[in-house]
C-alpha cells in the first residue's frame, strides 16, 4: 500500500441501493463461492510431515538439503516452490506468508519459533483462492460503481493473491489483496496479520478503509 516495494503494497453502515441485476448476480456468486472456497481451502495436511526440519536457522540466500526439507514442508501446506534448495525469492515469500497466517514475527528467517509452527501447523495453511474467486469478492464487497476500480488497484497491489506479502524500504511490510501496511493501516482496519492474508477480512477492510479516505492510502490509486 505504501511505495518502493520490493515485490509487487469499510464498510460504512449505509451502501448504495444495488439493481436487480446486480441482486441476481450476487446470490449466485455466493454459492459459487460458498463452494468453490470449500474446494480449494482444506486444511492444513504438514501435520504428520514425513521429512523433519534441520534445526539450524534458515534465511535467504541459504542453500542445500536443509532448505530442499523447508520447501517441501512449505509445498506440503499449500506453496507451489520449485524444490531446488536454494532459499531464494519465492521461498522467502512463502515463509512470511507462513508466518503472517500464524501471527508470528514476519522476518523471512526460519529460527525456533517459525520451525516449531512448520512441525505443528494446525490449521494454518498457504492455500489461496483463485484470482476469479478474489475478483467475484471483490464485486460482491465494493458497489456497482467502484467494483471495476477496486479489482484494478488489488490487480495492481498484489496480483489478486491474497497471501501477497510486499517488502517496503523502510522495514514496514503490506499484507493480502489490498496490501495493508503493518505501519498503521493493518492495526487499524484488521488487527493482526493472518486475518489480513484472509481474503475476506481484507476486501471487506479495504472497503471501510475506502470509505474514510478514498482511493489515497494505496499505491495503485491511479489503476
Amino acid at each position: 500500500m505504501f511505495g518502493n516495494r520490493s515485490i509487487p503494497g469499510h464498510r460504512a453502515a449505509t451502501r448504495p441501493r444495488r439493481s436487480p441485476r446486480r441482486a441476481a448476480r450476487s446470490t449466485a456468486a455466493v454459492v459459487l463461492l460458498a463452494a468453490a472456497g470449500a474446494a480449494s481451502l482444506p486444511a492444513a495436511q504438514a501435520s504428520a510431515a514425513t521429512s523433519a526440519l534441520c534445526s539450524t536457522t534458515l534465511s535467504p540466500g541459504a542453500s542445500g538439503s536443509c532448505v530442499s526439507a523447508l520447501q517441501s514442508r512449505l509445498d506440503q501446506l499449500g506453496a507451489h516452490l520449485t524444490v531446488d534448495g536454494s532459499f531464494g525469492p519465492a521461498t522467502r515469500n512463502a515463509v512470511e506468508a507462513f508466518q503472517s497466517r500464524a501471527d508470528l514475527a514476519v522476518d523471512g528467517i526460519v529460527g525456533p519459533a517459525t520451525r516449531g509452527r512448520l512441525d505443528s501447523p494446525g490449521s494454518v495453511n498457504l492455500n489461496t483462492r483463485s484470482t476469479a474467486q478474489i475478483e467475484t469478492m471483490i464485486r460482491q464487497t465494493f458497489p456497482d460503481n467502484l467494483e471495476d476500480k477496486a479489482i484494478r488497484v488489488a490487480r495492481c497491489e498484489s496480483g489478486l493473491n491474497e497471501i501477497a506479502v510486499g517488502r517496503n524500504t523502510n522495514g514496514s511490510r503490506d499484507f493480502g489483496v489490498f496490501q495493508f501496511n503493518n505501519g498503521g493501516t493493518l492495526e487499524s482496519y484488521l488487527g493482526t496479520t493472518s486475518r489480513a492474508l484472509d481474503a475476506p477480512q481484507n476486501i471487506a477492510a479495504a472497503y471501510r478503509l475506502y470509505q474514510a479516505r478514498g482511493w489515497q492510502p494505496w499505491t495503485c490509486r491511479n489503476a
